[in-house]
């Protein structure tokens, strides 16, 4: 034993010596160097990538790269300075570090509330170039003469690269334009119906003046205050621009017009049913620079891309003359791999690796550096900067060969604008799954095992007990068809009973000493009784298969809401929590026992309640009651499973678009960054057609 303590011991203090020796401090520093590239490449090529994925491992990826490559180059450059070892790759390295720190601006913020992001890592990196110059200045005398220029000079490139930031940034930051800006909108449309008259198209956009460029290009008196915006302004380009004041609190003043539901009813919806897929790209792409404006280096259709070409192809020509450089390709330092200089303090160094290394990093900037600039030319800022200076400008009017570039830029899309897929979780099958987990055990063990309140909302909403299905095309297809036709006539379901001729049976029944349902308890209600009837379904035509699939999707969907996404709901996300806490609760009590699908079928069809004596005002045994009713209800009232499943599929679109309009913009533009959400575009959406205001649930339920 104690030979083996001092074989341990010996082992340790021999790595701890060859760490400190000079050729295991620049192994460090390639390490460190490598672990640095790795970061940051993750941060540039998945930072804006995660508005298309729901992955947590994907979030998990992308966050780390974000809180720890900023560190991990400062400690890198930090330990260049500080070692005690000469190798004049070094310096390359850390130039083309600093160059990776301003290629990684993809991603300015996390989340909402990390909107200061942007100006941290900007403070940082200018700490950096700082640090860098040092490091310069101290090999400039033993540099050859061609590394050292290029490297001299592409630090004044990353000095340029970070001017250019830094003035994005201030000339283009967030609060002006959800002050200023959206201040000027908002004031500009409040007025919009005088400037174009009561003549409109809906269909072309004739007669809609709505802002998109030049709000503010010019229009400060003496006092530095903005005028209101002229229509008459030859620079203000009339487009369409509504979305980006809800961010700011102001009002849609154009919110109760004819104009704006028409805008919707004629312009969007207006397509034919094959082309309903016309509608969700205009919302995609609307969405898409919302979360660009919030999360990616904001762009906005005043800046240009000339400066950021002429500093790209200088960054690229200097890189490319670096990576073929002699003293890059050529190890002029093995022959001092342990030695020390007589007329230096510090030993000169090389390890084989470094050539390699420089190579790799170099090659792995210029990738990712042509990457985040292709990123630019074809995002949708740089196409609405085009097409607005194609408005402007008539001399490019009727140029074919300008015209295919446009058409040819902008079909080009490099990352999808959403994950396009929609959560699904079931109240009845968690309950069985969790009697399918559970064993017996001794009363006290059951309780001591027993999962508490708060650990059963965190697997809820972390996603353990839900899954994502892609959205089908007939759940498109349906919210477009009903939004066609039923736009005005939301209200919670009570449409579609209506339009169906629904008995009273139907209606659900509100709690007792209470005169309605809110939305939440509506989608719980309807939920288990969807569920049931897709459980124990008879043998289904075409017609019905395609409406089952609508209403089980959506229904599943509405329930996923409730459990993992409450923010988005109009009710307080507290109380949606609460209340599904108890309805799954009351839920295990009723499904106590059943084992499988069959068992659950003997309990929905029992004539009796569960249970007998419920305590009065009970609201989530009214809820699961109430679903058991329905569900009876439905299959005796409904005898033609096309005629069932046609009902539910319209039921649940109503409910998903009754619960869609809300204040919570907030909510919205966070779940944006997490791959996005259906009921987000349905948001933005009823925003345009002047659908902003919480849906009131009907009070009169037929006795």
């Amino acid at each position: 034993m104690e030979q083996q303590h001092l074989s341990v011991r010996n082992a340790t203090r021999s790595a701890t010596a060859w760490a400190n020796s000079p050729v295991g401090r620049l192994v460090r520093i390639e390490i460190l160097v490598t672990i640095s590239c790795c970061l940051l490449a993750v941060l540039v090529l998945l930072g804006s990538g995660r508005r298309a994925s729901r992955s947590a491992s994907f979030r998990l990826a992308v966050w780390s790269a974000l809180m720890l490559s900023y560190p991990a180059v400062s400690y890198t450059i930090g330990l260049m300075q500080s070692a005690s070892v000469r190798n004049e790759l070094i310096v390359a390295w850390g130039c083309f570090l600093l160059l990776l720190l301003g290629c990684a601006d993809g991603i300015a913020a996390y989340s909402v509330s990390d909107a200061d992001q942007q100006a941290r890592t900007l403070l940082n990196q200018g700490l950096q170039l700082v640090y860098i110059f040092i490091l310069l200045v101290s090999y400039v005398a033993t540099l050859p003469l061609q590394l050292k220029v290029v490297l001299f000079l592409l630090w004044v490139l990353s000095g340029i690269k970070l001017g250019m930031r830094v003035r994005g940034f201030l000339s283009a930051g967030r609060d002006s334009v959800l002050t200023v800006e959206n201040k000027l909108i908002a004031d500009y449309m409040s007025r919009e119906y005088t400037y174009s008259g009561r003549t409109y198209d809906a269909a072309t956009m004739k007669g809609y003046m709505y802002v998109v460029a030049g709000e503010t290009d010019g229009q400060k008196d003496d006092n530095g205050d903005y005028y209101p915006i002229d229509h008459l302004n030859p620079q203000v380009v009339t487009v369409e621009k509504l979305l980006r004041r809800r961010l700011g609190g102001y009002p849609l003043s154009e919110a109760p017009l004819n104009k704006t539901r028409d805008f919707v009813m004629v312009g969007l919806l207006a397509a034919a049913d094959e082309e309903h897929e016309r509608m969700y790209r205009v919302i995609e792409v609307e969405l898409g620079f919302l979360f660009d404006f919030y999360y990616a280096r904001y762009r906005s259709p005043k800046e240009t891309l000339v400066s950021d070409t002429i500093l790209f192809v200088a960054v690229l020509v200097t890189s490319l003359c670096t990576l073929f450089s002699p003293a890059v390709n050529l190890n002029q330092y093995s022959a001092a791999t342990t030695s020390t200089s007589s007329s230096s303090s510090s030993s000169v160094v090389a390890t084989g690796f470094d050539i390699w290394l420089t190579r790799i990093v170099i090659t792995l900037f210029l990738i990712l550096e042509s990457f985040q600039y292709m990123t630019l030319v074809f995002s949708d800022w740089h196409k609405v900067k085009m097409l607005c200076r194609y408005v402007r400008e008539e001399s490019w009017h009727n140029h074919s060969g300008l015209d295919l570039m446009l058409k040819l830029m902008c079909r080009v899309r490099l990352i999808p604008y959403w994950n396009n897929s929609v959560g699904q979780y079931s109240v009845l099958l968690s309950c069985l799954q969790s009697n399918l987990r559970r064993r017996p055990l001794p009363k006290g063990m059951a309780r001591f095992l027993r999962l508490p309140k708060w650990m059963m909302r965190f697997l809820r909403r972390s996603g353990t007990m839900t899954h994502q299905r892609k959205l089908p095309e007939e759940v498109k297809h349906a919210i477009y068809l009903f939004l066609r036709n039923g736009l005005t006539r939301v209200r919670h379901g009570i449409y579609t009973l209506e339009k169906n001729g629904a008995p009273a049976e139907l209606y659900p029944q509100p709690i007792q000493n209470e005169t309605t349902l809110d939305a939440v308890q509506l989608i719980l209600i309807w939920h288990i009784a969807t569920q049931a009837c897709d459980w124990f379904p008879e043998k289904l035509n075409d017609s019905a298969r395609q409406d089952h699939l609508v209403a089980t999707t959506l229904s599943s969907y509405c329930a996923y809401l409730v459990s993992s996404a409450p923010e988005l709901l109009p009710e307080h996300r507290y109380d949606t929590q609460l209340l599904l806490e108890g309805v799954h609760h009351k839920a295990r009590e009723f499904l106590d026992g059943c084992r499988s699908r069959d068992d659950v079928y003997e309990k929905f069809t029992a004539p009796d309640d569960y249970p007998d004596h419920p305590m009065p005002n009970d609201r989530h045994h009214h809820i699961l009651v109430e679903g058991k009713r329905l569900y009876q209800t439905l299959q005796g009232v409904t005898q033609s499973q096309t005629v069932k499943w046609n009902f539910l599929a319209d039921l649940w679109v109503e409910l998903l678009l009754s619960v869609a309009p809300s204040n919570n913009v907030e909510s919205h533009v966070q779940r944006l960054a997490n791959g996005g959400e259906l009921i987000t575009h349905l948001w933005a959406l009823l925003t345009h057609a002047g659908v902003v205001d919480k849906r009131v649930v009907t009070e009169a339920f037929p006795a």
